[in-house]
This record gives structure tokens, sequence and C-alpha cells, in this order.
């Protein structure tokens, strides 16, 4: 039985044996498919608050130049509009909820990066003592991405690494945990997949961020109809000039 500190307060949460510090990977899920609900929602709710306001501005102007003519001759019009419109909302939506999802995941990223690299900080100097050249900081950077950055997130490395060393590199990672439980050949699956896959994009962006290096970061799927968790990510160092 754990004794309390003489002040009476209850002992320190390091001196709990067993206390775990990661939450469990189905909670994490859980948690991520709740945020993105969570997104879609908002960004739709702020959709149609835009939406409604044009269409109460539009109304305005209508009023001003009605005709019963034009009226009769204009319904057609108006359904393949609200059609159109339609389409155009939904792409609107999930655009808006991917680069919020983006967005989340490049504040986990960058002070995720912070924590670990304090285990390994990053030299400037090569193993000879001579100053790094800008492509092997980069380089450097984007392998802690793929073992230690990767590891702590997805209990995996990046199964493979590919660059034409002038600022562009591919993380492929075939068994990409979050996609796992999506079904191949499914459009809405592959809907869910893309806005998921914001998430890490920030977390690269973000966790290179930290490290000194702007990148814009894309995915992409490496699925042949069967495996939908085969991806990569594309990373492409911004110019300093």
């Amino acid at each position: 039985m754990n004794s309390a500190s003489p002040s009476g307060s209850p002992p320190k949460r390091s001196a709990l044996l067993g206390t775990p510090t990661n939450v469990s990977e189905p909670a994490y899920e859980y948690l991520l498919s709740s945020i993105l609900t969570w997104v879609e929602n908002e960004c739709h709710r702020q959709y149609q608050q835009l939406k409604n306001k044009k269409n109460l501005q539009e109304n305005k102007e209508n009023e001003k130049h009605t005709d019963v003519k034009d009226q009769s001759k204009g319904a057609s019009k108006q359904d393949e509009s609200m059609t159109q419109e339609k389409a155009e909302e939904l792409v609107m939506i999930a655009e808006n909820a991917a680069a919020k999802m983006e967005r989340m995941g490049y504040d986990v990223g960058y002070r995720l990066s912070e924590r670990l690299a304090q285990n390994k900080p990053m030299s400037s100097n090569t193993s000879g003592g001579k100053k790094a050249t800008p492509a092997m900081i980069q380089l450097e950077a984007v392998k802690f991405i793929c073992k230690e950055f990767w590891s702590e997130v997805f209990r995996k490395q990046v199964d493979k690494l590919q660059t034409n060393h002038r600022g562009v590199f591919v993380l492929k990672d075939l068994q990409f945990q979050w996609l796992k439980r999506l079904p191949a050949d499914v459009e809405m699956a592959r809907i869910m997949a893309i806005k998921i896959l914001a998430f890490p994009c920030g977390l690269i962006r973000g966790a290179l961020s930290n490290l000194g290096i702007n990148t814009v970061v894309s995915c992409d799927f490496l699925a042949d109809g069967k495996n939908m968790s085969a991806c990569s990510f594309n990373i492409k160092v911004k110019s300093t000039t």
C-alpha cells in the first residue's frame, strides 16, 4: 500500500507504478474520428451562414428587378444552379475540413517534435567537423521524422524514404495505421481517408517547422484497389531565397 506524504497529499504521478504514459490506439482513433466529425459539422455551419447571407443579398437584388415572365423562364435554370451549388458546397466543406485538420496536426507535430528533438539534437556539422550543407540538414531532419517521430506516433518507422537531394522527399508507409479499418474500393472510404491524411500531413509540416525547415506537405494513395492503407507523404522544402 502506498504511503501518503507527511503533508497528507497524495503521492506524485512519477511515484505510481504502472501509470500509462500513452492512450490506447483504439481510443486515439475514436478521438480522431470524433474530431473529424466535429470539424465537418463546424465547416458546414460556417458555410451555411455565408450561403444564407449571400442568398439574402441576392433576394433583395432580385426583388428590384422581378418580372413574371422572367420567373417562368428561370425555373429550370434555378434547378440546375441548385444542383451545382450543392456539389460546390460538398467540395468546399471537405476542403475546409481538411485544412482545419491539417492545422490541428501542425500544432501537435510542432510540439511533439520539440519534445523528441531534446533527446536527439540536430547537429549543424558533419562527422568530419565541416559545416553541413542545407541539403544535408534537411535530409537529417526528414530521417528524424521517418524514425524517431514516426515510431513515437505510429509505433513503426516509415517503410521507404526517397529524395532527389534538392528539397523533395517522399515518405512511404505501406500499412498506415489510421487507414487499416477502411474498406477498399469504396468511394466514401477514399473521401474519408483523404480527410484523415490531412492530420499527419500537418504533423510532418509542424515537426519540420520546429526544426527550422518550412515545407509544403501533401499525400497520395499507393492503393491498388485492394489495400487502402498504403500511402505516401510528399514533402517539398520551401525556398528561403
